[in-house]
């Protein structure tokens, strides 16, 4: 992969990274403010609403890991093949999702493992 491409995907992860950062961040504030008391319902209504958000960070979290993943590659000149086969994965797919991990044909694989 040549130069240029590679310092767009590192852009691209760096302004990911960022941005998931800042929106952890909030998420951290909002914890802070939020409302205690209330009704059976409006207790209800907020575990929901942090249990859900508490989802979404996980997933957040597991991007991050990615993402570090990704960059770490680019630095070690190994950024865009797959982790399992190591055949090339197809730029396409890295500019849909540059912190990918696998080519579609190994993530498929290992989905239908996890089933």
């Amino acid at each position: 992969m040549n130069k240029k491409l590679l310092a767009k995907f590192k852009k691209a992860l760096t302004q990911k990274k960022a941005s998931i950062t800042n929106k952890l961040n909030s998420k951290k504030v909002d914890e802070i403010e939020i409302e205690t008391g209330g009704d059976e319902i409006d207790t209800a209504t907020q575990s929901a609403e942090r249990e859900m958000q508490f989802e979404l960070g996980s997933i957040d979290k597991r991007i991050m890991q990615d993402i570090d993943n990704a960059l770490a590659k680019i630095e070690k000149g190994v950024f865009g093949s797959c982790e399992s086969c190591e055949k090339e994965i197809p730029q396409a797919r890295l500019d849909a999702l540059p912190w990918v991990r696998y080519c579609k044909e190994c993530q498929e694989e290992a989905e239908k493992n996890l089933k």
